[in-house]
């Protein structure tokens, strides 16, 4: 069994990977000022601004709107913690495997407090992701689930730093969601699926539409057959690779895949290489294969 590290993880602009004793975070907030209008964040269509009164830790940078200090310091020390469990549970090594955006050098969060939208609470992207703050008046700020939702949207960013892109349609969405929802627990309304009474109740309500068949987010249905249904039957998709019950295979796979897909291999060609099963096959095989794995 792999004895897992105390120490930290630093991940550095030049892809240097560090072990520090010491994750102490430095507060560069020096007060109120004017709001200011850009962030790596605007690229994903929402141009929210911040205060200016970014919290640095040594892998984050987290940027609010309104959040207050306390809410910024714990969001940067769940984030920094998450980053030291998913280098190590990936293998990464982010001198060769992360590819940074242009003129960035850590993770960006934008930890939102006066915003709200119906249908997300976090929005990961390459290079960082966005989240609602500990201290939003209307959001689910309980910290299990708090970490949950963040560890899936971190999840998110790895990948873009892996692909060393934006473009989500090089890896199916099945994979980028069910990646993200296994690792952090899953976020899902429904819960994950671990029995077959769970899986036919869920299969009962919204059909037995087949989550490997969903490849790129126009594919995606959001709303309750999205969040209910599809990432917890992509979340049990990819559970099915790498538990031992399943596949059996390791999550360095997908980290494989990932960096792949980023340097041009197809999705298809590379995961058929690396899971020993073809990606049409998996479809038309998935509801035999996957009854048989949560009976």
């Amino acid at each position: 069994m792999k004895t897992r590290t105390t120490r930290a993880v630093l991940i550095t602009v030049t892809g240097a990977l560090i072990l520090s004793l010491t994750a102490g975070c430095e507060n560069s907030a020096t007060g109120p000022n004017e709001m200011v209008d850009n962030g790596s964040w605007y690229r994903t269509g929402y141009h929210w601004p911040h205060d200016g009164n970014p919290y640095e830790s040594a892998n984050v940078i987290v940027f609010s709107d309104a959040a207050s200090l306390e809410s910024r310091q714990k969001l940067a020390e769940i984030t920094e913690s998450l980053v030291t469990t998913l280098v190590e549970d990936f293998e990464i090594d982010p001198a060769t495997m992360f590819k940074w955006p242009p003129g960035q050098t850590k993770l960006h969060v934008y930890a939102y407090r006066d915003h709200f939208v119906d249908w997300f609470g976090g929005k990961g992207y390459y290079g960082g992701f966005m989240m609602y703050s500990l201290d939003h008046p209307i959001r689910n700020t309980e910290l299990g689930n708090y970490t949950r939702v963040v560890t899936h949207e971190l999840m998110h960013a790895f990948e873009g730093l892996m692909k060393g892109t934006e473009n989500p349609k090089i890896v199916d969405v099945w994979l980028t969601e069910g990646i993200a929802e296994h690792v952090s627990g899953g976020t899902s309304s429904s819960g994950n699926v671990t029995t077959l009474a769970m899986l036919d109740s869920l299969v009962a309500v919204y059909g037995d539409v087949n989550p490997i068949s969903m490849h790129y987010y126009e594919d995606f249905p959001y709303m309750d057959l999205g969040y209910a249904y599809l990432y917890a039957m992509f979340e049990l998709s990819v559970r099915y690779l790498l538990d031992a019950d399943g596949l059996g295979r390791p999550k360095a796979l997908v980290r494989d895949l990932l960096v792949e897909a980023g340097d041009g291999a197809l999705f298809a060609t590379s995961f058929e290489e690396k899971f020993g099963l073809g990606l049409q096959q998996f479809e038309d095989e998935y509801w035999d294969r996957i009854r048989a794995f949560v009976k």
